[in-house]
């Protein structure tokens, strides 16, 4: 179990600007691949509380469970190596959960006897660190439809900030702060049942 400190900017990218700065900063770099597998209850009471329950497998059969929840600044994140992925078809055992997430959990009165697995997004994903933080360009497939993202993962907010803008600055790209993944998979999943009503 550990839990650490996430400070990060996001910005989401159209497929032309995603390969200007993969061919500027990933030139014979290949991507790796990683698949999340989101957790909610059927009422979704996690993302009520802008908090976001995953399983990322890693490949090798290396998952992870993470919570993450706002705090003042960036996120806490709670990870919890597992032996292996449950099944979606069926609830998922609150045992699977470390006491410090189960604590968490409690506190904002969400039943964990109800969560479950409630879909997967895959990301192609490419790292460089730079010396102002981690560069992350992400490719992410799921419910039929795709997305691009850079990601800037910093330790201090404000040095993090003005070096992201000089960034986004280079390729000429407006910042708009995106909803992040576990939202567009849901905003997706509620786009496409609302088509079958």
């Amino acid at each position: 179990m550990s839990i650490e400190k996430e400070i990060e900017f996001k910005q989401l990218l159209d497929a032309h600007q995603y390969q200007k700065i993969k061919n500027t900063y990933f030139q014979n770099q290949d991507p790796f691949s990683q698949k999340n597998y989101y957790i909610d209850t059927p009422d979704m009471q996690i993302s009520k509380h802008q908090m976001a329950l995953r399983i990322r497998e890693k490949g090798n059969s290396n998952f992870e469970l993470t919570l993450k929840v706002p705090d003042s600044v960036g996120l806490t994140e709670y990870n919890t190596p597992i032996s292996s992925l449950p099944s979606a078809s069926v609830n998922l055992s609150y045992k699977l959960l470390s006491q410090e997430i189960l604590t968490v959990l409690n506190k904002k009165a969400i039943d964990v006897h109800q969560l479950g697995i409630l879909g997967a997004l895959e990301t192609h994903r490419l790292e460089k660190q730079l010396p102002s933080g981690l560069l992350v360009l992400d490719h992410s497939l799921y419910l039929d439809t795709e997305d691009y993202e850079l990601e800037f993962e910093v330790n201090t907010y404000q040095q993090g900030l003005l070096a992201f803008q000089d960034i986004l600055e280079q390729f000429e790209i407006q910042h708009q702060p995106p909803l992040n993944k576990v939202q567009r998979f849901f905003e997706r999943k509620h786009f496409l049942k609302s088509q079958t009503e």
